[in-house]
């Protein structure tokens, strides 16, 4: 099985970057990783802000396949977990979510 990569995009409020941040790599981030198939995430800034001076980073989650994606996606956990977002900064963020498998592995 190939791997596959679940990328999410989040758009985040200036005034509320450093809690975000805070509350994403203590309390979300490790509770993401201990779901089945995820094998470790990696956590971008974009140099770039959006076109309204949010803050944007972007979360290459690996997993194992994408089955193990699919799975994650219509899980309890995956609900409990955006849920969980939703309530503790849901006004101040905008995330979106792609699912990539890899095509090609160059270097």
């Amino acid at each position: 099985m190939k791997p596959a990569l679940y990328s999410v995009t989040v758009e985040v409020l200036p005034s509320a970057e450093e809690a975000w941040n805070r509350w994403h790599e203590d309390i979300h981030v490790p509770e993401v990783l201990r779901q089945p198939g995820f094998l470790r995430c990696r956590k971008w800034k974009d140099t770039v802000h959006a076109s309204d001076g949010w803050a944007r980073y972007v979360c290459h989650y690996e997993l194992t396949s994408l089955e193990a994606v699919e799975r994650y996606v219509a899980s309890d956990a995956a609900k409990h977990l955006r849920a969980e977002s939703d309530k503790h900064f849901g006004y101040v963020t905008r995330p979106s979510r792609a699912v990539l498998t890899e095509v090609a592995s160059f270097g």
